[in-house]
Order: structure tokens, then sequence, then C-alpha cells
């Protein structure tokens, strides 16, 4: 903020200044914000709140332990939160808001007429809100008639409780309908299932399944057993027949002796013949080939040979046999089997759908008497805990936090929009902050001055205050700044023109000018003040003399320098007017002349003082700074800006012009101010006052 030096960090005091000096902004703000709110507080019509509460359990009553075929709440957290979410709803909606105008005649009363849509018009009043970490909701309806919000709140409450039960009502009534339809058509289908299965098992001769199954399964198991007997027994006489039978496909008895054999009948003949055997080895030790007891002998050996190939071929030939019939009674025991597995296998299909359809019909007439039951209970998991009283207090207009809020906000804003516009305004207040700046002297700073009734009883005065008030606080100011300005001048003993200009018109130049030039003729030089400013001349005015002849008919080469010198009526101080208008000022400056000038009026006088135009807008002070031995440039407090300041200061260095410092016009002299020590001033040097 541009209350501070550019270099100096804000202090508290700094932002008490900007308060002090925006406090009307503030005050306005404040006066604005608290008075309109309080007009609107009190000419608003006071509303009343009434509420009714209701609680929304998460299930009905347990009468009995019989589960509800509607269930009206929830036990899972997040779905009880949807589900709470949308009974809010439920209150606010127009279905609900209907009935209760319905059932209140509301849309016979003028309040509802007037509205086009008096139903919400209706529900705009309500307001349904869940209490926190309960499952009470609170039904709350706003009106200016106190006994109607309570009549509206109760109403939203039971309509919204009834319509609760209705709703399980008629859900039931829907369900106990289906349940009966439901019930016919399950007991065809048990019938239907039933007849199946019968006209089944008449068809394919099936009395008992099971004991078929049994059945089967024993002669399966027994011809198994018998078939794996034969089976094992036409090995044996197979290995036993083999074992006989030679490379040449012939039988012979070589390998009797090693023979092994089940059959009582062949181990006889096999052992008759192993006798006969020996005998016939003990035979030929004794008897001829032809002796009868040899051929006998040989014969019974030939005759048991032959019954033991008899045998053992038949008892081979009857095992394959046997072995062969069972493996084809055990066959088509398994065919009869395969038959019966794929009866069974429809016949548990059957079965099963006359089961299930038994047990459906079963689930659904229990279904039909809990329904029934549950019909008749009528629980409801909504019940309403509290009836809306009549409100005695009205909740609109808050006219004390209103009120307060108001103070707060207008007091808030006010500080907030003063900052702001402090922030906004980039004009030049503190003499330190145009020093740091521009980085140039600072000569002093001038209050600014009103007609006092006394000293300065005209505006036009005020250019005359070092001349009209000697004591006053801007007379002191010049005479610091005289002080300021001979000291920095001590340096040139050529430094005698000084050209006074500013950024913009109207910033104290003039007034600057005649005050200073006054102040250093008290001190005993010689001042001349020249009037540089041909377009817009006004030091004549002040001083009430003549224009012309004046600076540019010298100029002109139409008169001397004696003849445009003027009185001032102040000791040591004289007078060049601007003379008479010309278009081209800044040409006349620009000549020999103007330079002669200076050189002539430098001989007769030790300070020249040049007013001229600002030197942002004209050329004319630019030209006069580059011949003039100094320059000193106006600001005024609150009105010049920092961006024309520097323009101003680079306009002047671009022609080398020696500046010598800024005096700052129209500072505030409050205590609270940057000019705080000349606070003081008038108590402390008064003529008239005694410490």
């Amino acid at each position: 903020m541009q209350v501070n030096c550019l270099n100096r960090d804000m202090h508290v005091r700094d932002y008490l200044y900007i308060l002090r000096r925006r406090k009307w902004i503030t005050v306005t703000f404040f006066l604005v914000t608290v008075t309109a709110v309080t007009l609107a507080t009190f000419l608003q019509e006071e509303v009343y709140r009434a509420t009714s509460t209701v609680i929304v359990d998460v299930e009905g009553p347990d009468v009995l332990a019989v589960k509800d075929v509607v269930k009206l709440g929830e036990i899972n957290y997040m779905a009880y939160r949807d589900y709470i979410e949308t009974q809010q709803e439920i209150i606010r909606s127009r279905r609900t808001a209907h009935y209760v105008m319905k059932n209140l005649k509301l849309d016979r009363m003028d309040e509802f007429k007037k509205e086009n849509d008096p139903i919400e018009y209706l529900l705009k009043k309500l307001r349904a809100e869940l209490i926190r970490d309960t499952r009470i909701l609170k039904i709350s309806v706003d009106n200016r008639d106190p006994k109607l919000a309570s009549l509206i709140a109760n109403e939203f409450a039971k309509v919204y409780a009834d319509s609760n039960i209705a709703l399980k009502m008629k859900a039931l009534d829907q369900a106990q309908a289906w349940l009966k339809e439901e019930v016919e058509q399950q007991k065809n289908k048990v019938n239907e299932s039933e007849l199946n299965l019968q006209t089944y098992k008449e068809a394919n001769d099936i009395v008992s399944i099971n004991s078929q199954e049994n059945m089967i399964n024993d002669s399966m198991a027994k011809l198994n057993t018998n078939y794996l007997e034969a089976k094992t027994k036409r090995i044996r006489t197979e290995t036993s027949y083999r074992s006989l039978i030679d490379n040449e496909g012939n039988m012979t008895l070589k390998n009797l002796p090693v023979l092994t054999t089940g059959n009582e009948t062949i181990q006889q003949l096999k052992n008759d013949y192993l006798k006969q055997e020996a005998l016939l080895v003990e035979y030929r030790k004794v008897y001829k080939g032809r002796h009868p007891k040899m051929i006998t002998l040989l014969g019974n050996i030939a005759h048991l040979e032959s019954r033991i190939k008899s045998e053992i071929e038949t008892e081979y030939k009857n095992s394959v046999e046997q072995e062969n019939k069972f493996a084809q009674a055990l066959e088509e025991q398994n065919k009869k089997a395969l038959e019966l597995e794929r009866k069974i296998i429809k016949y548990n299909a059957l079965q099963r759908e006359v089961e299930t359809s038994e047990r459906v019909l079963q689930i659904v007439l229990n279904r039909l008497k809990e329904t029934s039951i549950s019909n008749q209970i009528q629980t409801n998991n909504i019940r309403v805990q509290d009836l809306a009283e009549v409100p005695k207090k009205p909740i609109k207009p808050r006219k004390k936090l209103n009120i307060t809020l108001a103070v707060i906000v207008g007091l808030s804003g006010g500080v907030a929009l003063a900052f702001f516009r402090d922030y906004m305004d980039t004009t030049i207040k503190d003499p330190n902050e145009i020093a740091s700046l521009l980085e140039i002297p600072m000569l002093g700073s001038v209050p600014k001055v009103r007609p006092d009734g006394k000293n300065i009883k005209k505006r036009e005065e005020v250019d005359h205050i070092v001349e009209k008030d000697t004591y006053s606080l801007a007379s002191e100011a010049y005479r610091t700044i005289r002080t300021n300005l001979l000291f920095s001048l001590n340096h040139s003993s050529s430094s005698k023109s000084i050209v006074i200009t500013s950024s913009v018109p109207r910033e104290g130049k003039t007034m600057t000018a005649i005050n200073l030039s006054a102040m250093i003729a008290s001190s005993g030089e010689r001042v001349l003040l020249v009037d540089a400013d041909m377009r817009k001349p006004r030091i004549h005015t002040v001083f009430n003399l003549k224009n012309e002849p004046g600076l540019s008919q010298f100029l002109l080469e139409e008169n001397d320098l004696d003849s445009i010198i003027k009185d001032s009526g102040i000791d040591n101080m004289r007078i060049v007017t601007a003379g008479k208008c010309t278009h081209k000022p800044a040409e006349l400056l620009y000549s020999k002349n103007m330079k002669r000038f200076l050189e002539e009026a430098s001989s007769r006088f030790s300070k020249i003082i040049l007013d001229t135009p600002p030197v942002s807008l004209l050329t004319d002070a630019q030209i006069l700074s580059s011949i003039a031995t100094g320059v000193i440039l106006i600001a005024e407090s609150g009105r010049s800006t920092r961006d024309l300041l520097v323009r101003s200061k680079e306009l002047l260095q671009k022609v080398d012009a020696k500046i010598i410092g800024v005096i700052l016009n129209n500072i505030a002299c409050t205590k609270d101010g940057y000019s705080y020590p000349q606070y003081y001033y008038g108590k402390y040097y008064n003529p008239n006052h005694t410490r």
C-alpha cells in the first residue's frame, strides 16, 4: 500500500492511518449495510416453525415369529442410509403433499389459492431432516400462522406413517392374491407329476423298483461267481490238456507223471496207468514180449491210456462249454441291469418332480398363511414420536443475529473496502514515499490551506498565505522549503533561475512559486517571479496586475526588461507577467531571447522563479529546464500518481535538467498522519499562546 515508504515494512500505525484516511468509506459501507439489513429485518414478516418427529425403525415390531412378506426397513448401514434418504424424499414428494393439502383443505385458503402451483408452494415450506446418530426424522413446516404450521407438520407425519402401512397392506394383498393363484397352480403340478409317475410304473411293469434292482444285483453277483469258477476250471483243464499235446499236435502221456488235476476219475486212471507202467518194467525183466502176461499188461496199459485221453479231452470241452454258458448268462443279466438302470433314471426323475412339486406347494401354502397373519397384524416400522406444538416464537426474522451479522459484515466489509480503495489508489500521499520513488531530495511538504474567516477570508487569498498569515502552518512549511532550497543552492553560486513545474495542472505550482518567492524575498534576497505559462497565465490575476506588457513582448523584442518588470507590493520581489498570448509559446521560449532574458534578469536579481506549464503535458517546462539552473517539481498529495511523477522526472532528465527537489502540496496535517510533527506546530508556536 502506498501509505508507507517503498523500502519500509508496514507498521500497525500505517494500517490505522489508512483506516483514518479512508474512514468515510468504512463508515458509509457500515451504515448502508447495517441500515439496509435492519430495515429488511424489521420489514420482514414473522415466520413460525412447527416440528413433528417420526421414528423410522429398521424393521416393524416382531409380534409373531413370522417374517413379513414386505420388508419395510434395512439392517445394513449403507442400505439403511439409502432407505432413510428415500423416506425423506417420500415425505417431500408431491404425492404426500397432495394428501396433506386434501385432508386439511389447504387449497381453499387464500394463501394457497393465489399460487400457480399450490403443492410446490407447500413443499417449499417443508423440511425433512434426520437427527444425527438417530433414526428420528424431523418434519418441520414454516408458516406465518403458527397454528397452521403445527397442523401441516402433524398432517405430514400422519400421512407419511399411514402411507407407509398402506403401502405394506397393498403389497400384502397383492402377494396374498398371487400366492392363492400359485397354490392352485402348484396343486395341479403335483397331481400331474404323480399321474406321470404312475403311468410310467404301469407301462414298465414296475411294482417295486428297489426289489427288482436287488434281485438283479444278487443274480449278477452269483453269475459272476460261477463265471469266475468256470473260467478258473477251464484254465486248469486247458493247462492239463495242453501239457499232453506234443509238437505234432498228438496227445501223448509222456508228461502224465507231472499232470495235476482235480478230477478224481482222471487221477485214479493216472495212478492205475503209472502202476501198470511200473509193472511193465518189472515184466520186461522176466518175460518176453509175447508172453501172455506181457500181452495182457500191454492191453491194460493201452486201455488206460485211451481212457485217460478221453477223460482229459472230455473234461476240457465241458469246462469250455460251462464257461461260455456262464459268460452268456452274465451278459444277458448285464443287459437286464442296464435296462433297469435306464428305467430307474426315468423313475427317479419323475419321483423327484413329484417331491419338488409337493415341497413347493408346501412352501407356498406356508407363505400364504404367514401373509394372511401379517396382513391381520398390520405392523408398521414408522410411527409418530412427537406431534408438533403451536410455536410461540418466530424463527424469522432473527433480529439480533441479523443485526449482529450486519455489524460484523459492515465493519469488516468497510475495512476491506477501505484497504482495497487504498490499494487501488496510486497517488502519492507520503513525502518519504515520493522521495524514495523519484530518488531526488524532498524540499518539504505544504499542508492543505483553506479560508479560515480570519486571516484568509476568501479563496483567492490562499495564494498569499505567506503574506496574509505569517504564523500559519503553511507559512512555516514554506520557510522550511526556503531553508532547504537555499542550503541546496549553496553548492552552486550560479543557481539563480529556478523552474517551478508539475505533472498535471492544478497541483499548486503557481501558489508555490508565489509563496516561495515571497519567502525568499523576506530573507533579503531580490527575487523576480516570472509567469512563463503563456497559455494559461494566472500570476497577474493573483496580484491584480495587467498581463501586458510581459514576457512574450520581451521575447518578441517589442519591449525591454525594464518595461515588463512590475511591482508585486512585497519588498525585494518583482513580477514579470506572461504578456499577450501567442500560438507559438514553445518557439519563443526556445529562442535566444529567452537566454538573454535570463542573463539580464540574473544581473539584477539573486533568484529568478519561473512558473511554467505542466511538464507531462507541454514541452514549455522542458525547454526552460534545459536553460535554467534548477528545477523544482511540484506534486499534490492524493492527486499526483506515481506513473506521472516518474514520467515527469524522465522528461526533465532527457533535457539534462538539474532537479533540485520535490515539494508535496495539500498534505494531511492530522495527528495520525505522516506530517505528525507539524500537528503540534500551532500549539508550540503561536504568538497568542503562552506556554
